[in-house]
């Protein structure tokens, strides 16, 4: 079987490393493929060896997901024409396999159907203590909310359209809860701090006069401290679930909260929020990355 990863970056050099080294040690990095959004140094540095397309860095504006989702859809698209699976998401999002004993590879041969929805979780740190990164992260971050935002339908099988953010598809997904989406953005890095800081400044730019200003767009960016505030009390306050409990329990949460809006296929967040859970990585799981 052949599996391509695919994401999109500018200066995201902590994540974009850790993303390298994770999936470039499962496929070997001629298989990742890495889109600059502009040109940088750093990144083509970290990228060496990846497949690495650069694009003009244009201003940002209201439509700039819209644009970002469409175009890695279009890249995902015609990989799948070539690999037989492609993993598309953000660059502080990586995959896991719940079982100890199996590789995310062999998980992902078992994938069917066109696209499919791994089962996201948001990892949160313990305390404000900054991460040790000369030890595996996993083993200083361990557990994670559910989120029906970051299920996202991001492995491929045949060409798809995925919506702004990626949150969603045109078809309907496959789901798959033995698989776990780990969103990373609340590790705490020193890179991540200014990160968050630099991220709100450049949402606030797009959205100026905008009367998308109050929608979903770039709201994660926007509100980034209260969002983490809200994130904080869902995992203090949900029930610990082992990963050898999650798949079942998971599955049919995030089954019962499928939705159908405006012709995107996606999560129900209120219904997946209401069975809120918090997965305890399998310790044998933790020197992963």
């Amino acid at each position: 079987m052949k599996s391509a990863f695919l994401t999109m970056v500018w200066k995201e050099e902590f994540f974009l490393r850790l993303w390298v080294q994770y999936y470039g040690g499962l496929v070997g990095r001629r298989n990742l493929y890495v889109i600059s959004h502009g040109a940088d140094a750093r990144t083509a540095e970290i990228a060496k060896g990846c497949n690495l397309i650069v694009i003009p860095r244009d201003p940002p504006d209201a439509h700039f997901d819209d644009t970002r989702w469409a175009l890695l859809s279009d890249v995902a698209s015609g990989l799948v024409r070539i690999f037989d699976r492609v993993v598309v998401g953000d660059v502080d999002e990586l995959m896991v396999n719940l079982a100890p004993d199996q590789s995310l590879l062999d998980r992902l041969e078992a994938v069917q159907g066109s696209i499919t929805a791994p089962a996201g979780y948001e990892l949160f740190p313990q305390d404000d203590a900054l991460i040790d990164e000369d030890r595996p992260f996993l083993q200083q971050c361990f557990k994670g909310v559910l989120s029906g935002t970051y299920s996202k339908p991001c492995i491929l099988t045949e060409p798809a359209r995925i919506s702004a953010g990626g949150h969603g598809s045109a078809t309907w997904p496959q789901i798959d809860p033995m698989l776990a989406l780990l969103h990373l953005r609340f590790l705490n890095t020193r890179e991540q701090v200014t990160r968050r800081a630099q991220r709100k400044a450049i949402a606030d730019q797009a959205t100026a006069g905008s009367d998308r200003d109050q929608g979903a767009f770039l709201r994660g960016w926007r509100r980034a401290e209260q969002i983490r505030d809200k994130i904080a009390h869902q995992f203090n306050s949900a029930p610990e679930i082992s990963s050898a409990e999650a798949p079942g329990r998971v599955g049919a949460i995030l089954d019962d909260a499928r939705q159908r809006k405006n012709g995107i296929h996606s999560f129900n967040l209120r219904k997946v929020r209401e069975n809120d859970v918090r997965l305890v990585l399998d310790p044998r799981l933790r020197d992963l990355f």
